[in-house]
């Protein structure tokens, strides 16, 4: 479709998000053989912004954080040259193949784990959608950006960032067989807030490596990746009925069994400076885990109630910065 009416400019933003448990299971069809898989995350205010603008001859895409340009006359010029290609895959998915300028700007770097690229997607093909015309809502929006992902990065990818990218809040993202369903948590954002943080490792990572060997793991049928999943989903399972039933104190026991599985599932997912981080967390009760496939990256971690200044402190002395943000409850705003 090449767009050739007036001028029109929409602009989208949407929100990246901290893996609380679960990750990797969202990827077709690990969690088919995975009964009760459930994943479990949060969005946060580190928001993907996007504008596409109509009424322009061929196809003009930049990225402000990476200033990078590709422009051709149509999409296939633009998907020869292999720059912006995610964008590229949106937009022809969505049926554009010029006559549109696309602009997008990430508040997370690469490697960072917190689904930047997943969410700049969605912002993506929500302004890309509006402009054009096209009617997306929730469940047709995210399988379009999961395949475009996974054409762009050459790897199967999961669904968990997009759905924190277009609904916003707590979620528990149940992988049911047939469907997907979200539930927006009933825990009270503020307590999780409390005592979530955000510490960067200062090692970047490629989440599509570590994924794409534990899911030839399950493919293949190796018992070390089975039993280690089966814990993945047991612990993302009482981490969820943790939020729910507000029990918060509970939440470092169980992040520690998702990480021990997750180590023991793929070695790589750690790395010293993340061992690190998880040490100086425990010190005072906290707990650690990876964002992502882990690598690399930034890491949560969890403070009991009325303790954060103390596990903050201890990561700290520990030589490691924490990122500040927020919980974010908005999910995709299209304009």
């Amino acid at each position: 479709m090449r767009i050739s009416f007036r001028k029109k400019v929409v602009e989208a933003t949407a929100p990246t998000r901290i893996d609380l448990a679960g990750g990797t299971l969202d990827i077709w069809p690990l969690y088919l053989f995975h009964p009760g898989a459930v994943t479990v995350n949060c969005a946060i205010d580190r928001r993907a912004w996007c504008r596409v603008e109509t009424g322009f001859e061929g196809v003009r895409i930049e990225s402000k954080d990476t200033l990078r340009k590709a422009e051709g006359k149509n999409m296939t010029e633009v998907l020869g040259a292999g720059e912006l290609e995610l964008v590229a895959f949106i937009l022809r998915a969505l049926g554009i193949e010029s006559g549109v300028k696309v602009t997008t700007q990430s508040k997370v770097p690469s490697g960072s784990g917190l689904g930047g690229s997943s969410a700049l997607s969605v912002a993506v093909a929500g302004a890309a959608a509006a402009a054009t015309g096209r009617s997306l809502d929730s469940d047709t929006l995210w399988p379009v950006v999961r395949d475009a992902e996974a054409q762009a990065i050459k790897v199967p990818t999961g669904v968990q960032d997009y759905l924190a990218a277009i609904h916003g809040g707590v979620l528990g993202i149940h992988l049911d067989p047939g469907a997907l369903r979200v539930e927006k948590l009933a825990t009270d954002p503020a307590k999780v807030e409390e005592s979530l943080m955000l510490v960067d490792s200062a090692v970047s990572h490629f989440s599509g490596l570590n994924n794409w060997e534990v899911f030839k793991g399950q493919i293949e049928r190796d018992a070390n990746v089975m039993a280690n999943f089966a814990e993945i989903v047991s612990a993302a399972r009482d981490m969820r009925d943790a939020l729910v039933e507000h029990r918060y104190g509970d939440v470092p026991a169980i992040m520690t069994r998702e990480m021990a599985a997750r180590k023991r599932l793929a070695p790589g997912v750690s790395s010293p400076e993340i061992e690190k981080i998880a040490e100086a967390a425990a010190s005072e009760g906290g707990a650690a885990k990876v964002c992502g496939a882990g690598g690399g990256g930034m890491v949560s971690v969890w403070a009991v109630p009325g303790t954060k200044e103390k596990v903050a402190a201890a990561i700290r002395a520990a030589g490691f910065k924490i990122i500040a943000f927020r919980l974010d409850l908005r999910g995709l705003e299209v304009d």
